[in-house]
């Protein structure tokens, strides 16, 4: 009799254990962040900087931070432009010193391009922003040979790069460092919706 009880009890508690798991979605293993990998070029307050703005953007591409992976930053004073990215090794570089507006605007413009080139999903909101900015659906995103040293008036009429200076305005607020690419606060309102999943 005793024994019954006891397999009774287990068998209970086996039920009660599988009904609580029950309406339960199952648990996934957490994705780590990307991280931001700064090489020996960086100097330290420009590496707190840099970290704590990479830390603005991820709170704002929270939803799509699993489509886009780590990036890399090397610092140069030996650079034409303010910064570049290179999308085969996913490095961001940044001359060199700079203001902390300056840096700040240089490094989310190109994280910006970094989830253009390494999230494919990217690509799903490129008609919206591109609606937002009043260009035609058919407007080339990106020309493949962009030289890095387009003059600014031909630069800023590129979409791929008013996305990017938007990205900026989504992540601080505003442009601290005004460019003569032209962005709309509803192509600001795309980028922003896209970032949060919607």
């Amino acid at each position: 009799m005793r024994s019954t009880l006891v397999s009774l009890s287990a068998a209970l508690m086996s039920l009660s254990l599988l009904l609580a798991g029950c309406g339960q979605p199952p648990s996934r293993p957490l994705q780590p962040l990307p991280r931001l990998l700064v090489d020996d070029s960086v100097a330290g307050d420009f590496e707190t900087l840099a970290q704590a703005t990479w830390q603005q953007f991820l709170a704002v591409f929270h939803a799509r931070a699993g489509c886009f992976g780590d990036v890399h930053l090397h610092a140069t004073q030996q650079l034409a432009s303010r910064a570049m990215y290179e999308p085969k090794t996913a490095t961001v570089t940044v001359r060199v010193p700079g203001t902390p507006a300056m840096l700040q605007s240089a490094l989310i413009h190109e994280w910006a391009h970094h989830i253009e080139f390494s999230c494919p999903a990217q690509k799903e909101m490129r008609p919206a922003f591109l609606a937002a900015q009043g260009l035609r659906p058919d407007t080339l995103w990106r020309p493949d040979d962009t030289p890095a040293n387009t003059p600014e008036s031909a630069w800023a009429n590129i979409p791929s790069e008013q996305y990017a200076e938007a990205t900026i305005e989504v992540v601080l607020g505003s442009r601290p460092i005004p460019t003569t690419a032209q962005v709309s606060p509803e192509a600001v309102r795309v980028i922003s919706q896209w970032a949060a999943g919607h």
